[in-house]
């Protein structure tokens, strides 16, 4: 004898799939709320027994949770910078970015002129608050200096341009590390690393096991912190030594990797590169390539791939 089970909303109770380490949880309301960060947390902490560990016990393979921006829990930086109200009417976009703790100076340097370059008012920067102590050994040697960018919306554009815009200053940004670490492979600033940038979500994640997320990000715990959807995940290497950057989520996906065609993925990427071609970006689709990024893993040149398909209109 079968049972009949019914739907609720979204949920299918006869459309389940393994997603070993991943996890996704929205509000079919669209309602904000701090209690879906917390059962968001919640989620990638239950994932505990799925991620990997170093033979340091307290430094995991990495762990992160993407949310909406919480701009009222930014509220007295916001001030300082004299830019609440723009959040308020949101024409504002943060990037979370890991620096290198040796130069972040002149890495931010950097990304500032990118967003120059590409007409986007830099409003300031935030130090977001960390609690190292929480981590192991490991991660605290390759610990970055982490802090927020906040960039205002040019007048003219809608949401869809100004993050397509976002997209392309990151690239500029991002291409100015590569030549740094081409000159010079020791050079820090080859080093930095823009976690997310947009008008829309922020990434919080680290190289770390699941229960020190939100000890280490006290933002993730203040009530202010509000969410109608959050995607988790909890890593477990397989073939990619560990660090900050590779830590999930990425900027559009969470993601288990195993891609069996991953070299030939990458090299029918690079070739394609030069003969890109799009209305979206004229001209300046030629500062798009590489769109994959050397020595990150398989799935971060998913994300890097699908950031750009989305980026151009998919």
């Amino acid at each position: 004898m079968t049972t009949q089970r019914q739907s609720l909303g979204l949920h299918d109770p006869g459309a389940f799939h393994d997603a070993c380490g991943t996890g996704f949880i929205a509000r079919i309301d669209g309602i904000r709320t701090h209690e879906l960060v917390r059962q968001a947390v919640a989620g990638v902490v239950s994932l505990t027994h799925r991620g990997a560990v170093n033979a340091d016990p307290n430094t995991g393979d990495g762990a992160g949770v993407t949310i909406e921006i919480p701009w009222d829990a930014y509220t007295d930086d916001l001030e300082r910078l004299d830019c609440a109200g723009h959040a308020a009417a949101g024409r504002l976009a943060l990037g979370m970015v890991f620096l290198p703790t040796e130069d972040a100076a002149r890495a931010r340097a950097i990304i500032d002129a990118a967003m120059q370059r590409t007409n986007i008012q830099v409003v300031g920067w935030r130090t977001v608050p960390t609690e190292p102590s929480v981590l192991g050994e490991a991660a605290l040697r390759g610990l970055p200096q982490i802090e927020q960018i906040i960039v205002r919306r040019p007048a003219q554009l809608d949401e869809t341009d100004f993050e397509r815009l976002l997209y392309l200053a990151r690239r500029r940004a991002e291409d100015e590390f590569r030549a740094a670490h081409a000159r010079d492979a020791d050079d820090p600033i080859g080093e930095t690393y823009i976690v997310s940038l947009s008008s829309r979500t922020v990434v919080y994640k680290g190289l770390m096991v699941a229960p020190q997320l939100e000890h280490f990000y006290p933002d993730l715990t203040d009530p202010r912190t509000t969410s109608s959807l959050a995607l988790f995940h909890q890593r477990y290497a397989t073939n990619t030594l560990p660090n900050w950057r590779i830590a999930q989520p990425f900027r559009a996906i969470a993601h288990n990797g195993e891609i069996n065609t991953l070299l030939g993925n990458r090299n029918w990427m690079f070739a394609r590169g030069p003969s890109l071609q799009s209305d979206v970006w004229g001209e300046a689709v030629s500062e798009l390539h590489p769109v994959i990024s050397e020595g990150g893993s398989d799935s971060l040149a998913f994300d890097e791939a699908l950031d750009l398909l989305i980026a151009s209109g998919r």
